[in-house]
C-alpha cells in the first residue's frame, strides 16, 4: 500500500504543477483537511472545492508557482514530501526559489484525508511519525 501512497503523492504534485486541479484532487477524500502553518492558518480549509479555490487565489498572486519535490518519505499511512517552491510574483516580479513549506499527506483507505504543511522539514518528519534520523533512509527524488 505504501508504494500506492507514494505514487499518489507524486501524482498530486505533478497535476498541481500542470494546473490540472481536477486531477490534483482526484485522490482527495471529500472531507480532506488542508492544514497550513500557523502563520497562514486562516487559509486552512476543508474539502476539494475549497482547496481548489485556495490554489486559484495563489495563481492570482504568482506566475509559474511550482512545487519541486526534493524527496518523498514513505511513513506507512503518511507520506512526507520535502518541497522547494518556485514562483514569481505577478505584480512585484520577485522570484521565490526556496524551501518554504513541506507537506505530509495522510491516507485512509487509499484516499488523502489530510494534507498538512510545515515550515521545518524536521517538524514534517515528526508529524509523519518519524524523527530527524529518517533523512538517512529517505527515498531521494528529482
Amino acid at each position: 500500500m505504501s508504494q500506492d501512497h507514494l505514487d499518489k503523492a507524486r501524482a498530486f504534485i505533478d497535476a498541481y504543477n500542470r494546473r490540472d486541479f481536477d486531477a490534483a484532487v482526484a485522490d482527495f477524500d471529500s472531507g480532506i483537511e488542508w492544514v497550513l502553518p500557523e502563520g497562514q492558518s486562516s487559509d486552512s480549509c476543508q474539502g476539494p472545492g475549497a482547496i481548489i479555490r485556495f490554489w486559484q487565489g495563489l495563481d492570482e498572486t504568482f506566475d509559474e508557482l511550482q512545487l519541486l519535490p526534493q524527496e518523498f518519505i514513505d511513513a506507512g499511512d503518511r507520506v512526507a514530501t520535502r518541497l522547494r517552491h518556485y514562483g514569481r510574483g505577478k505584480r512585484s516580479g520577485v522570484v521565490i526559489d526556496e524551501e518554504l513549506y513541506h507537506q505530509v499527506a495522510t491516507f485512509r483507505d487509499g484516499r488523502i484525508v489530510r494534507m498538512e504543511y510545515f515550515a521545518d522539514w524536521g517538524q514534517a518528519l515528526v508529524a509523519a511519525g518519524l524523527g530527524e534520523d529518517a533523512r538517512s533512509g529517505s527515498e531521494a527524488r528529482r
